[in-house]
């Protein structure tokens, strides 16, 4: 299935409404891609017939769209479940071995999983109950993934 047989078919499920459908074709293509390039814009322009003003918008509004190719991402849960359940100490390891670390990492608020609280999102997968030991896995399985020594 081509790229704009995927975009239809997110258009179909949310039973044509194109503008409903904007976020979760930006959210497919970052997740296929990475990143947000100029050219899929121009493309989710002419399929939505959304202004490409609007979508760049859209994008630069969220944090988890970008238009950049960027290292991976952890988003890590702060809010109070989290942050009661060691979020502060995971937080505290991250901030200490940034130079260290294969993803960045960036705070972010609720995301719903506070039954496995510290919880976390990476690259749109859910991490429960997290601990330094699971980042130091991550950052090891990340290295190997992409070859860095």
């Amino acid at each position: 299935m081509n790229f704009k047989e995927k975009i239809k078919k997110i258009i179909e499920y949310y039973e044509g409404n194109k503008d409903l459908t904007l976020l979760p074709v930006l959210n497919f293509i970052q997740k296929e891609e990475g990143y947000i390039s100029r050219e899929k814009i121009k493309e989710i322009s002419e399929i939505l017939e959304i202004k490409e003003k609007r979508i760049i918008e859209t994008i630069s509004f969220y944090h988890f769209l970008n238009t950049e190719k960027k290292a991976p991402i952890l988003y890590l849960c702060t809010n109070i479940s989290c942050f009661l359940n060691g979020a502060d100490e995971i937080l505290k390891y991250l901030t200490e071995n940034k130079d260290k670390l294969n993803f960045d990492f960036k705070e972010c608020e609720c995301i719903g999983l506070c039954d496995y609280a510290p919880a976390g999102l990476f690259d749109f997968k859910p991490l429960k109950k997290l601990t330094v030991k699971k980042i130091e896995e991550l950052n090891e399985e990340i290295r190997k993934t992409f070859n860095k020594e």
